[in-house]
């Protein structure tokens, strides 16, 4: 019998987690039949990346205007009373900012309404991405539904203290999950470390799975065999926690030691103005490109154009910060040479003279340094870019990940 999985997630589409979308894909390709619960609209008009366009016609979305939605709301109660104990249970935990209860209450009615679409749609179970709201409202809906409930926690749900960010009831929300995923072994010995009476339940490290076919050296230039100058590529939203600032400097001090070197940036975000002005304060205006935001598909074309790929994720002072970035998975995939950050997760995948160079975070010099030894030793580099797509083969491809979840969930 298919089994019927229903994910929640906070958007969907959504431009910057592609991740939840490639596991979809391969859980769906594995037997089942998934089915999206975004909690709120898509962001910036984006339509769908090409992995996300076969789930489009499988969302369901809170009508909050429709008075049909409010009366399954209704319903959810009759249905499961118990569920108004556990919906006390969490506040006490989401009263650490006013942001926080604020997201409590909006996840109540949704947790409410999708408990009783996954009762009357037979779905078996739920699977939430990030223990923030997402995770609460798949806890209130498989209580309604009574079926079960996994989560996959990934960084800032874990870490961040901002209280427009933070999290709540992180243990009581982990304790009634059948099991919890994360997509490191750093996140596991931080949830443990954080939360030490979690040390019992059901805790994974499944890490976030690509489509090593879509990504593949076989379409790509060989890394340092075309002609310069130099191409470094970056790929991420332009927030504070991807370091954008150090790689840019890093690039201005190469560039000013005689190295034939430009960095294309894809993305956009908050800090595009403030960036833009660095770039023309170290005088690079010709030499680094800020793109904006493209496609997987326009992502993967300069994975295979560029010599090198650098992220240079940073912790923020909110305790913000990535857990493994997908692009840095995607462009060892590619076979690139890589250079990022002791970050979190990033060396799990970045592994310091092996499958890249990984540098002290906020270090502008040591980036510097590390893009310059690829450079100067491609053939070096070139084999770190080898290992590392055999890495990704081995641990990062989407349907062995997905293989693992199914084993978890059955």
């Amino acid at each position: 019998m298919t089994t019927r999985v229903l994910y929640v997630t906070s958007r969907f589409p959504s431009i910057t987690t592609t991740f939840v979308a490639n596991e979809m894909t391969a859980v769906q390709a594995a037997g089942c039949d998934v089915h999206v619960a975004p909690l709120w609209d898509s962001l910036e008009g984006h339509a769908g990346h090409e992995v996300e366009k076969p789930f489009l016609s499988k969302v369901t979305r809170f009508a909050q205007r429709s008075p049909a939605t409010w009366l399954d709301v209704a319903k959810a109660i009759k249905r499961r009373p118990s569920v108004l104990g556990l919906i006390a249970k969490l506040v006490p935990g989401h009263l650490k900012s006013p942001w926080l209860f604020a997201k409590l209450v909006v996840s109540i009615p949704r947790g409410l309404y999708f408990g009783v679409w996954a009762a009357e749609n037979d779905v078996d179970r739920l699977h939430a991405h990030f223990l923030t709201t997402p995770t609460t409202v798949a806890m209130i809906a498989a209580e309604v539904a009574g079926i079960p409930f996994t989560a996959t926690a990934h960084a800032f749900d874990i870490t961040s203290e901002d209280p427009r960010a933070m999290n709540g009831s992180v243990a009581l929300k982990c304790l009634a999950a059948e099991s919890i995923v994360t997509i490191s072994e750093y996140n596991v010995a931080d949830i443990l470390r954080r939360w030490p009476e979690l040390d019992d339940i059901d805790l994974q490290v499944i890490y976030n799975g690509i489509d090593t076919t879509m990504f593949s050296p076989e379409s790509a230039d060989a890394p340092f065999e075309g002609a310069e100058p130099f191409s470094v590529l970056s790929v991420s939203r332009l927030t504070a926690k991807k370091g954008h600032e150090y790689l840019i400097r890093a690039i201005a001090q190469l560039r000013d030691d005689g190295v034939n070197v430009r960095l294309d940036i894809y993305g956009d975000g908050e800090l595009k103005d403030e960036l833009t002005d660095l770039i023309r304060s170290l005088d690079c205006d010709g030499h680094i490109t800020l793109h904006g935001a493209v496609s997987q598909s326009v992502v993967r074309e300069a994975c295979e154009r560029a010599d090198i790929f650098s992220l240079a994720c940073v912790h923020l002072e909110s305790g913000d910060a990535d857990g493994l970035p997908t692009v840095i998975i995607e462009a060892l995939a590619v076979g690139r040479p890589t250079v990022s950050t002791q970050v979190t997760g990033v060396p799990e995948i970045v592994v310091d003279g092996e499958t890249g160079l990984c540098v002290p975070e906020r270090d502008a010099a040591a980036l510097a340094d590390a893009i310059n030894w690829m450079i100067e030793n491609p053939i070096d580099a070139r084999e770190m870019g080898q290992a590392g797509r055999k890495l990704v083969e081995t641990q990062f491809d989407r349907a062995g990940a997905a293989q693992r979840l199914l084993e978890l969930w059955a």
